[in-house]
């Protein structure tokens, strides 16, 4: 991938910083998906206190720039599985190298699963936030907002599977659930009928459970 102007100048800008050793570039202008708009997702890590953030605009475009402790660098968590794939522009020795291995097999090992109360919880949530949407109000069209976005996290977590983000998981539905993309791309869409919307949750939670579970003693 040819380096553009903004990014050759993002990196002369970190390389004055002499405390930074390895940069990433991660996210969709690592991974050939970048559109009008996108931003220059950055990683880079050095001898600092603590975890920084510089969101500037520079030359006309959006920068987000994350500068991690080398304690990050040297412990690799679920939290940093946003970089993973990420293209190394910088490294220190194979540091770099050594922890996007380790963000590899984390993901490979999948998520820690919720326990299945909370599961439940998520699924007879849904069907209750599409019930209260039907109001119309100001607080149901919040809610309307707040489910659509929660619906998708959810779809993953439900399945025992990551969640990365809105465009990850959009392009991962296309290409494995297509149904599903599909019923998304319907409730998204600006005007959605509600029955779009409650399409979607049973997609996602599966049919409103029966109130007969009963209590725990």
């Amino acid at each position: 991938m040819a380096q553009t102007d903004a990014l050759n100048r993002i990196l002369a800008e970190l390389a004055r910083d002499t405390r930074l050793h390895t940069v990433l570039l991660y996210g969709s202008r690592a991974d050939g998906s970048a559109n009008l708009g996108s931003d220059y997702d950055i990683a880079a890590f050095g001898e600092v206190a603590q975890l920084t953030r510089d969101t500037r605009r520079i030359d006309g475009e959006y920068l987000d720039l994350f500068v991690y402790p080398d304690s990050a660098l040297a412990a690799p968590g679920e939290e940093h599985l946003k970089l993973r794939g990420a293209r190394v522009l910088r490294q220190r020795g194979e540091e770099a190298m050594r922890f996007l291995a380790a963000l590899d097999a984390i993901h490979a090992a999948g998520p820690r699963r919720l326990p299945e109360d909370e599961l439940q919880a998520r699924r007879d949530w849904a069907h209750k936030m599409a019930a209260r949407i039907a109001r119309g109000d100001v607080e149901g069209n919040y809610r309307r907002a707040w489910l659509l976005t929660a619906l998708l996290e959810d779809y993953f977590e439900l399945r025992g599977l990551w969640y990365e983000g809105p465009k990850k998981s959009l392009r991962w539905l296309k290409a494995n659930d297509e149904l599903s993309g599909l019923a998304f791309d319907k409730a998204l869409r600006p005007g959605a009928e509600l029955a779009a919307i409650e399409a979607l949750v049973v997609r996602v939670a599966g049919p409103q459970a029966s109130p007969a579970r009963g209590l725990t003693s």
